[in-house]
């Protein structure tokens, strides 16, 4: 689409104590160098701050990569809601979107329901437990709403899935969901674009590496996301050695999960295929993921000749045709304050 430039806002979390996020700087720099004009808003604790700043911008879209608000992140949620309410038009899934895959229960019901394979798994909210089907250990366990892998564990036997998922009640007030350990491959799928034209990246993979297969099981907790690395630690990189069949199979269900769960503009998928049965189960689906310029997404893009600033302009495109922004004369009228005064 033609999109003529605009004045689009950064909005994104940022407390007082810590450095700014890479990607705020990424982000900003890809929508300079597309030719519109980025706002920076970080926010921390204050809804009226929030609106007061995007109100203030003038601002004709918002670009959120808002993932926690309040040093909670499952108030991610709150964020689109308060944009929804006050009518500013955003990139991003939209409130509908973020509750439904926020709540990995109701995500894998549905995605059941839609026939998507998925680990058998029991859930348990601190009084009773639900199964779907015999669990053999190990398994893997987290809270029904975590984010970046928080609270997530691996346990071998009953004694630990309780004390697992007592702690998970104690110190996240969350219900705790079991899967199946599924031995094999972890790969992400980039989704971009609309319920009526996703467009599916090509596949990335975490290489676990030599030294961290040694140590221990496969799994993409905390460590292997977040410490600082070193050689032989886990990487991504490009799989060349995956069937049509594979990938197609792979490619459905991802597609299927963006379109179920009511995610818009671009998301990430997230699989293991079983070193046993070569099937893909789906773990794990993430709207609005982390948009570093060496992420998941964003690798599975160059992949196809969407450089960084490319997919950032993808992104702004589809969430502008959704919003009318394409080729107006007009900017669109500033948002006013909750209170119904206008800005100063």
């Amino acid at each position: 689409m033609a999109l003529r430039p605009l004045r689009i806002a950064v909005l994104h979390y940022q407390t007082q104590s810590d450095p700014p996020d890479p990607v705020v700087a990424q982000v900003s720099a890809a929508l300079q160098d597309a030719g519109h004009t980025p706002v920076d808003i970080p926010v921390d604790e204050s809804i009226t701050d929030l609106v007061r700043q995007v109100t203030r911008s003038r601002c004709d879209l918002v670009f959120n990569i808002c993932e926690t608000f309040a040093e909670d992140y499952r108030l991610e949620v709150n964020v689109a809601a308060v944009l929804e309410l006050a009518r500013v038009p955003f990139t991003g899934s939209a409130t509908a979107g973020l509750l439904l895959a926020q709540d990995k229960i109701l995500t894998k019901q549905l995605l059941q329901f839609h026939g998507v394979l998925t680990p058998r798994f029991a859930t348990f909210d601190g009084s009773s437990f639900q199964t779907n089907g015999d669990l053999s250990f190990p398994l893997i366990v987290k809270p029904a709403r975590s984010d970046a892998s928080m609270g997530l564990g691996v346990e071998k036997d009953m004694e630990g899935l309780a004390r697992r998922v007592r702690k998970i009640h104690e110190e996240y007030d969350d219900e705790a969901l079991a899967e199946e350990f599924i031995e094999g491959r972890e790969l992400y799928v980039g989704v971009l674009g609309d319920h009526a034209h996703p467009q599916v990246l090509p596949v990335v993979e975490l290489d676990f590496g030599k030294k961290w297969s040694r140590k221990r099981m496969k799994i993409a907790d905390r460590e292997v996301k977040f410490a600082p690395e070193e050689p032989g630690s886990p990487r991504l990189v490009m799989p060349r050695d995956l069937s049509d069949e594979l990938r197609g199979r792979i490619e459905r269900a991802a597609v299927t999960a963006f379109r179920a769960l009511k995610l818009r503009d671009y998301a990430r998928i997230d699989f293991r295929v079983s070193s046993v049965t070569n099937e893909p189960y789906l773990l794990e689906v993430n709207p609005n993921p982390y948009l570093e310029a060496e992420c998941e997404v964003a690798l599975g893009a160059r992949e196809i000749g969407l450089t960084y600033p490319k997919l950032i302009q993808r992104i702004v495109e589809v969430a502008a045709r959704r919003h009318g922004l394409g080729s107006g004369k007009d900017r669109t009228a500033p948002v006013e304050e909750l209170t119904g005064a206008a800005p100063s």
